[in-house]
């Protein structure tokens, strides 16, 4: 068998195997190597990397997909001098990651426009880089689908969709007001991740002590369901 034919059949193979960056590549790469006389050894290595930044790259973006972002989000964006409130110090330390690592929850309290959302999406992003789950939903979207799954008799598998990932960020709490069926559907959500230790970012206008009229008058749910949120 020719060099070309046995090159073929390893494509082929390669792809026969689902390794489809390295069948796309090893031509190529054997090709290189051959001019440049390396190892088979550096040539493996170089066809083993191609798969695996390949692989890397397609889980990724699935974990991306399945996190909902509504726009592109990263901390380098962020203008902190249009925000002088903001410690960087501060949003640099949470870059590190070590509040998904440890569940600890994250309320980014302030005014409309004030880049709550930014910064919760682009921590978020930057978890789901790391190789963690995420999850954005507004709280609107969220108490919604928690209520119309319970009536239909889903409660328990739509709320997985919420606990399950690392990292669950639910926007602008506080925007419309909760019934009572709505404020048990929000509570049963952050208390599982509380008790799970699974990290929340909620953003919201409204300071705690206003949660009880946002939780449709249930001081008792509101005041757990902050606790949950703002401490560990």
């Amino acid at each position: 068998m020719t060099n070309a034919a046995l090159i073929e059949q390893i494509k082929d193979d390669l792809g026969y195997l689902k390794l489809h960056r390295s069948a796309e590549v090893f031509a190529t790469l054997a090709e290189t190597a051959r001019q440049e006389e390396s190892s088979p050894l550096e040539f493996l290595a170089a066809l083993v990397a191609e798969e695996v930044t390949a692989t890397r790259q397609r889980r990724l973006s699935a974990r991306l997909r399945f996190a909902h972002f509504p726009a592109r989000r990263t901390l380098e964006d962020f203008d902190f001098s249009f925000q002088p409130s903001i410690d960087p110090k501060l949003i640099a330390d949470l870059a590190g990651l070590g509040f998904v690592e440890a569940g600890t929850p994250i309320l980014l309290l302030g005014k409309p426009g004030c880049g709550k959302s930014h910064l919760a999406i682009a921590l978020a992003i930057r978890a789901v880089e790391a190789g963690y789950r995420g999850y954005f939903t507004t709280a609107t979207d969220m108490v919604a689908a928690m209520t119309t799954a319970y009536a239909g008799g889903s409660f328990a598998i739509k709320l997985r969709t919420y606990t399950g990932p690392s990292v669950l960020v639910i926007d602008d709490v506080g925007i419309t007001p909760f019934d009572r069926s709505q404020a048990n559907a929000f509570f049963q959500v952050v208390n599982r991740r509380y008790e799970n230790r699974s990290a929340t970012i909620v953003t919201t206008n409204r300071g705690l002590p206003a949660w009880a009229e946002l939780f449709g008058g249930d001081a008792v749910v509101a005041s757990w369901t902050a606790c949950s949120t703002a401490l560990r």
